[in-house]
């Protein structure tokens, strides 16, 4: 699965739950993932292999259906969007 890091961009808070400051990665063409940057911090090693140990927690079609309408991750837990 590539997961590619997306540029932070305030404009895109629409895309985010209003949240101006987050770390997203695309994910290859499903969909997307976030976290905002304040939490992301608190996350040791945060990156692209954090991100992809919390998506190895979905089977594969939960995965695509998670994704698609962009996913929110937080340092504790999965959240759907």
């Amino acid at each position: 699965m590539d997961l590619i890091r997306e540029l932070p961009n305030v404009d895109h808070a629409h895309r985010f739950d209003g949240e101006p400051l987050v770390q997203s990665f695309r994910v290859g063409e499903l969909g997307y993932v976030w976290i905002t940057t304040a939490e992301a911090i608190t996350v040791p090693g945060f990156g692209v292999a954090w991100v992809a140990g919390q998506l190895a927690r979905y089977e594969a079609d939960e995965l695509r259906a998670a994704v698609a309408g962009g996913l929110r991750l937080r340092a504790g837990a999965l959240v759907a969007a």
